[in-house]
């Protein structure tokens, strides 16, 4: 295999998949494809009922008593879009630009993660080369809930011996762990009125920088949600105020890069607002201003709404976003720069009779969750928010005593001549529920670099994609014992 025809070879898959939309539970599309495409090339394919796809190709002649290693990746993708941008999620393909360096979406965000991971591990299975008995996994849902790897059946785990998920972003980083997580729903049943004021305004916080709430959280980023409470505190202050709508749209896992709110006030003219604004902007700017470089703070009148909720139910929802931790709350004392707790608060949805908050908080440490999921809960009490957890998810610890790991540094260090540094991941990997399935499975997580994930700046650098499908395929003729 020559760089150029692995090049081509996975960005054409690439291609097929960024062709066919795939959100989070709206896989079976994208899994029909996959599954039969797998079938084209000889594997044997099972679609179970989530639409996982777990295929199988045979070892290579002479290699047939080697272990099984899995392949794994997902399938769904967080779909974003800048603003103005026309976009379904459900609907609309990814329209993909080339510029020779890096790989990325028109206006939308790539699917890269892991879109890329898929297409690789689909290119690998065309080719020849030494190999034991090889499995495939394509799992749905890892973006929201990750059910797909969770209702995996655990028979499609305990039969193999290493496994290698390629779902990182970073090419020369190798994760040996990842944390844990758990999703909290914070809801206000508000009680409707019609507006006793006469105008309205809607207030707007946008082009923060946004990004993944692991991974991302402690680069300093901004949580528009965050401001948008400070900044109806701060008009609470300077005159009377209704609130209609509290709205920010992206996934639970991705930090807030925008939020608006519609409030009604006694007050005609706009310039009133303007000092909220630009003590906003003040505030981005001293706090933040290293990190965020172009976000917008806007007020302008609106069309008057229809209703607006009671005081009460306003100073709930503000007091309870306001009090909420967010960003990074600890940092491991046993990994040097490892975030060991950190939360994400947002999306924040207004609906019929209800206002929604979403809350994510992580942590490797899987009692900190339990820690941190209590105290959600006690503010809910004490701000009149119903707070409600799921099932966490655990997190995958490191193995002292991986082979995989070593191998994965080895060929690393032949192939590209540097070190590639094994570290824990403060974000959620499949790879946790595996190991509760299959806590012998060792198993490793690698990926090109993926920049910006879960936004629309995602970018996937083009000079890492060929050294990654090497690395992968260098492991797998080592693993031979």
């Amino acid at each position: 295999m020559t760089d150029k025809e692995i090049m081509d070879g996975v960005l054409a898959e690439f291609a097929n998949m960024a062709a066919i939309p795939r959100p989070s539970n709206c896989e079976r599309q994208i899994s029909n494809f996959l599954k039969e495409r797998a079938l084209s090339f000889g594997c044997d394919v099972i679609q179970d009922e989530k639409h996982n796809l777990i295929i199988d190709k045979q070892a290579a002649p002479g290699c047939e008593n080697w272990p099984r290693v899995i392949l794994q990746a997902h399938m769904d993708m967080v779909c974003v879009a800048k603003e103005g941008v026309v976009y379904n999620p459900v609907t609309s393909p990814i329209k993909i630009i080339n510029d020779g360096e890096y790989l990325r979406a028109d206006g939308t965000s790539l699917g890269a993660d892991d879109g890329i991971g898929v297409s690789a591990i689909m290119y690998l299975l065309q080719q020849d080369f030494q190999h034991g008995p090889i499995r495939a996994i394509f799992t749905v849902d890892e973006e929201q809930g990750m059910s797909g790897a969770k209702e995996l059946d655990n028979k499609y785990l305990l039969d193999a011996k290493y496994l290698i998920n390629c779902d990182s972003e970073d090419f020369d980083i190798l994760t040996i762990s990842s944390a844990g997580s758990v999703n909290i729903d914070a809801e206000r049943r508000v009680t409707w009125h019609k507006p006793e004021y006469r105008f309205a305004y809607e207030f707007t916080i946008k082009d923060l920088h946004g990004g993944h709430s692991g991974e991302a959280i402690n680069c300093g980023y901004a949580n528009a949600v965050k401001i948008a409470a400070q900044a109806i505190t701060f008009i609470g202050r300077k005159t009377e105020i209704e609130l209609a709508s509290f709205n920010s749209y992206k996934a639970r896992n991705v930090i807030p890069s925008e939020a608006t709110f519609v409030f009604t006030t006694p007050l005609s003219d706009v310039k009133v607002f303007n000092v909220v604004v630009s003590k906003i902007n003040k505030y981005l700017t001293e706090a933040y201003g290293h990190t965020e470089k172009n976000f917008k703070v806007i007020c302008k009148p609106c069309e008057l709404p229809e209703k607006v909720m009671s005081d009460e139910d306003m100073r709930s929802i503000v007091d309870f976003i306001n009090l909420s931790m967010t960003g990074v709350l600890k940092m491991s004392t046993v990994e040097k720069d490892l975030v060991e707790l950190s939360a994400n608060i947002g999306p924040v949805v207004t609906r019929e009779n209800h206002v929604i908050i979403y809350c994510f908080p992580r942590s490797s440490v899987d009692i900190l969750v339990e820690e941190i999921t209590s105290l959600y809960k006690q503010l809910g009490k004490r701000c009149g928010v119903r707070v409600v957890s799921a099932e966490p998810a655990p997190g995958w610890p490191v193995n002292p005593d991986s082979k995989l790991k070593d191998i994965a540094l080895e060929t690393f260090k032949e192939q590209n001549g540097y070190d590639m540094q094994a570290k824990s991941m403060h974000a959620g990997l499949e790879c946790s529920y595996f190991y509760a399935k299959n806590p012998h499975l060792d198993m490793v997580s690698i990926g090109p670099n993926n920049i910006d994930i879960h936004s629309p700046n995602e970018r996937l650098e083009l000079k890492t994609l060929v050294p990654h499908v090497k690395l992968i395929q260098g492991m797998i003729e080592k693993l031979d014992k």
